[in-house]
């Protein structure tokens, strides 16, 4: 065999033996026992402006290495998952550990890439006012794979979506829980113990930094200045997240 054709069939059988470590079993819908979906705000004002989404990013590799437990993932590749927001922070999701799971990037024909190809429609027609944030919100939570087919066209590979007979709930509750306002009535003053009002749970502090409730582990103790909404409103006034 010549040098080149060696070489090609080394490369080949490398990618094969590869492939073969990849846990094809992975996760295609989360487990809605675990994760089933969490929003931090349906507020199309907030969703839609430019660069939100890197204002409310913040999810700790504690928090995802919980993740990981919670679905029996005790090993992985580099490059083979990520910890995905179920409802994407594009599409108003939260970052607790309800909108998580570890979603693959080498399950064929269906992977994580695919699902932000949905995300991305989803975002755009509900950015659009073709349909409702919460209707995008509500899609995506029961099952992504469905979603797709409804609103970007034939999953990849001619598969049929992926059941979701054990998804107890058509849409997560918060959905129609957390009232989101728009920036401009954001900020409150905070309560007499430092505390924020369930209505604008986001602390500043004295630093001008805004602190989250969920994944920040300087939330508890932070003595807060104001109260804003959502990191979007803390943003848009001028405050920074904590790096």
């Amino acid at each position: 065999m010549r040098p080149l054709s060696i070489g090609l069939f080394l490369v080949a059988m490398t990618s094969s033996a590869l492939a073969a470590t990849y846990n094809m079993a992975a996760p295609i819908l989360p487990d809605p026992k675990l994760s089933p979906g969490d929003v931090l705000t349906s507020d199309t004002a907030i969703i839609c402006k430019p660069g939100y989404t890197q204002t409310v990013r913040n999810v700790p590799q504690a928090l995802k290495n919980q993740v990981y437990k919670e679905y029996g993932i005790t090993s992985r590749l580099p490059g083979e998952y990520e910890i995905d927001h179920i409802i994407s922070l594009e599409l108003g999701g939260s970052n607790s550990a309800k909108n998580l799971y570890p979603e693959s990037f080498k399950t064929q024909p269906l992977n994580a890439h695919v699902k932000d190809t949905l995300e991305n429609k989803l975002h755009a027609l509900a950015c659009a006012g073709t349909i409702t944030m919460q209707e995008a919100q509500r899609a995506i939570a029961s099952n992504w794979t469905a979603a797709y087919v409804k609103y970007v066209g034939p999953l990849p590979g001619g598969v049929s979506p992926v059941s979701s007979g054990t998804v107890s709930t058509p849409a997560p509750t918060a959905v129609q829980q957390i009232p989101a306002q728009p920036p401009t009535s954001a900020s409150v003053a905070p309560l007499a113990d430092g505390s924020c009002p369930p209505s604008a749970p986001v602390k500043l502090s004295k630093a001008g930094i805004y602190h989250l409730p969920t994944g920040d582990s300087n939330y508890g103790r932070t003595h807060a200045t104001q109260c804003f909404t959502d990191a979007a409103s803390a943003a848009a006034a001028g405050f920074r997240g904590v790096k």
